[in-house]
């Protein structure tokens, strides 16, 4: 009886085996390519067959083109009704489907093979960081899914913190989703609910959820909000509202664009509030306008860009941002078209102001053009020849006053002639050009025509001493630079920026760097000291008392992978005293923690110069008058600054600026301390408290958002600052 019983097993697996084989053989009918769909696989436990019909009740997993099904309970059928082929399953119980790039679970599956459509009951997947399903999950043909009383979320739980649900949605493309009648809902509360919601399961990496409460400060309360409402095809749209205790709400609309090539962006910010600011308490409503876009065009040759900020008032960018100690400014309204072809390159701006606050130097517009530097004939000498076009008007805001406004018509042709020799070691590139700029205004309300030659010289050479690991670079380097005067005084033409700012100049620039770089054992190479030594000598200038004011030392030094130290200072040799001192520290004890401290100091005779290597103004201005003047930049800071992760989840920063020793202005003391934190669900939380000159706040800012992965940088070895 045993034996007998052995052998009957060992033939029913035999039998069920062949039947499966003969299940996953394509069956064609006499009219049909293909009755039945190929490759399906069924592999049961002690299943049932009748009428083409194969039932288990002890699991099984079927498995099919794109296709793998896994359930306790299996109906499947196959076979031919009415000459049409049926190829269907019905499973239940411990359900897993894996079906593309998603894995879903639920309580019941109904497919067909030859359709390639089905339903999911109560069904739940995941595309990560979401989790997303619905009651009824309809599998479309095209490979999309229909979901009704659908829901998404990032919590793990099966009571989620917080949801997004909706009557019927749609998931194209794999993360598209498109939703109708939603719902948000934070702890089974409802918070918000829009009619419709569309957006890429992907936005999670952009922070498509905000929320912030500011406590404290000269303005008051306020609690704030920022929700994704839209987001597809590379478009997103977020909705701002905030709420203050003692004015009122406010809000607004942002939005975000990228083209699937990248090559045309476009970013805007439409937001009213009822506020105001801190010097005006008595102002009502609040505002901010701001676009920014960019597209490349005709194969990339041609770049345009255009900005716009239009303000109730100079506090609003820092306060609808507000990034702690950073001070953010309104920006451009402006209009850039450049051409660039293989030989010559074409600009075209516009500048506006748009802010009767804010000073500017508008472009009514400006065309620009340069060819490529080329050599003339076989000489060696290349020739740079650009030539600019200007029709400018120059506006003070209205918190400057006695100041008039100015404008007038500005052409500059500026040629420039220079040709590189070897001279055994040293190298030697002289040069020559000229300055020719037509003013259609002046003060004296004539036009005006300045002309000026230029002429000058660059000598270096380079001497250095190398072992196995390390090379000593030393180049010591002069620079001669002459002005003529002139045609016309710079009191006598407007002065719209630096490129204006041309006066008689004869300088000598005399130094020596040196560099000490060391040869890893991985064969990396790096800089371990930076040295540079230098000063000017101002030949035949009047405004100066003596050749040489003042001497220079920049100093960069590594002293390990983690540990760099730089210095820049100078000393003022007339006034026999420090013109000024940088010195910063920057160290990365660890993956954890990174300091960072400088102490800058400047004199009474340290200008405040846009470019501070040019030295025109110190040529045309003399001591005295620059020392009474606003550019006297008298002044000490110390600026400190820590990041430590204590917890993986978890890390503190501190920012801090402390200033003295300014003409007419009080010390002042900041700081900012910011508790930044990683929630359940993908939540983030960063509490922030600010002391400034005039205000202190608390703030708390929760975001739901992750980093993307692609933006992930590890590396093992070394873990440099975050700074």
């Amino acid at each position: 009886m045993q034996s007998s019983e052995i052998w009957k097993k060992v033939f029913m697996a035999f039998f069920f085996g062949c039947f499966s084989f003969l299940l996953s053989i394509p069956i064609y009918g006499e009219n049909s390519k293909e009755a039945l769909s190929q490759g399906i696989t069924v592999d049961l436990r002690h299943p049932c067959y009748s009428n083409g019909v194969l039932s288990t009740e002890q699991g099984g997993v079927i498995t099919g083109p794109d296709v793998r099904i896994q359930a306790m309970h299996i109906t499947y059928t196959r076979k031919m009704e009415n000459e049409e082929p049926v190829c269907t399953i019905i499973a239940e119980g411990s359900l897993i489907l894996e079906l593309g790039r998603y894995i879903f679970v639920g309580d019941r599956l109904e497919y067909d093979f030859q359709t390639k459509t089905g339903v999911v009951y109560n069904g739940r997947t995941m595309i990560e960081p979401w989790f997303f399903g619905g009651k009824i999950i309809h599998l479309l043909e095209d490979g999309n899914y229909f979901i009704e009383n659908a829901y998404a979320t990032t919590s793990e739980n099966y009571l989620a913190d917080w949801e997004i649900l909706a009557e019927e949605a749609l998931l194209t493309e794999g993360s598209y989703l498109d939703a109708e009648k939603v719902q948000f809902r934070i702890m089974q509360a409802p918070v918000f609910w829009l009619p419709s919601f569309h957006t890429n399961l992907d936005s999670i990496f952009d922070s498509p959820i905000r929320y912030n409460v500011k406590w404290g400060g000269r303005q008051g309360h306020r609690f704030g909000l920022i929700y994704e409402v839209f987001s597809w095809k590379g478009w997103k749209t977020f909705l701002r509202l905030d709420y203050r205790l003692k004015r009122g709400p406010g809000g607004g609309v942002e939005t975000h664009y990228v083209s699937e090539d990248r090559k045309t962006s476009f970013e805007s910010i439409n937001y009213v509030a009822s506020d105001s600011s801190i010097l005006h308490p008595g102002q009502r409503i609040r505002y901010r306008l701001q676009g920014l876009g960019r597209s490349l065009l005709l194969e990339d040759k041609i770049s345009v860009y255009l900005s716009y900020d239009k303000l109730s008032d100079m506090d609003m960018p820092t306060d609808y941002n507000d990034r702690g100690l950073e001070l953010d400014t309104a920006g451009r309204t402006e209009f850039l078209v450049r051409r660039q072809e293989e030989h010559w390159i074409a600009n075209f701006i516009t500048r506006l102001r748009l802010n009767n606050f804010q000073t500017i130097k508008q472009q009514l517009p400006t065309f620009e053009t340069t060819w490529h530097p080329f050599e003339l004939g076989f000489s060696g000498i290349i020739a740079d020849i650009p030539i600019k076009a200007s029709y400018l008007d120059f506006a003070y805001g209205n918190n400057q006053i006695h100041l008039p406004d100015y404008h007038s018509l500005r052409t500059e042709f500026s040629p420039l002639l220079y040709r590189h020799f070897t001279l055994g070691a040293l190298n030697a590139t002289p040069e020559v050009g000229a300055v020719s700029i037509v003013y259609g205004n002046s003060p004296q309300s004539t036009a005006k025509w300045l002309v000026l030659g230029k002429f000058g010289c660059t000598v270096n050479t380079h001497l250095y001493r190398q072992t196995d690991s390390f090379k000593h670079v030393i180049t010591p380097y002069a620079r001669y630079e002459y002005y003529t005067m002139p045609t016309v005084s710079p009191n006598g033409h407007y002065i719209f920026d630096i490129e204006d700012g041309w006066y008689r100049l004869n300088l000598l620039l005399l130094g020596i760097s040196q560099s000490l770089c060391y040869k890893q054992k991985n064969g990396l190479i790096t800089r371990q000291i930076y040295a540079d030594f230098y000063t000017n000598l101002f030949l035949d200038t009047h405004t100066l008392p003596q050749i040489v004011p003042k001497v220079y030392a920049d100093l960069t030094f590594n002293s390990s992978p983690f540990l760099k130290h730089s210095l820049h200072s100078g000393w003022d040799l007339i006034h026999n005293e420090l013109d000024h001192f940088n010195l910063r520290t920057e160290w990365t004890v660890n993956a954890d923690l990174a300091i960072a401290a400088e102490y800058r100091h400047r004199s009474a005779f340290d200008w405040r110069k846009a470019d501070h290597t040019n030295f025109i103004l110190d040529s045309f201005r003399s001591i005295s008058r620059l020392r009474h003047s606003q550019l006297s930049d008298r002044r000490d800071t110390l600026l400190f600054h820590l990041f430590f992760r204590f917890h993986p989840c978890w890390a503190v920063e501190l920012e801090s600026r402390h200033g003295w020793n300014r003409f007419h202005e009080p010390t002042y003391n900041e700081f900012e301390i910011d508790l930044f934190g990683r929630l359940r669900s993908t939540w983030n939380f960063r509490l922030s408290y600010q002391h400034k000159e005039d205000d202190d706040r608390v703030s708390v800012y929760i975001n739901m958002g992750i980093r993307r992965p692609d933006l992930e940088y590890i590396c093992e070895e070394v873990p440099f600052a975050r700074f």
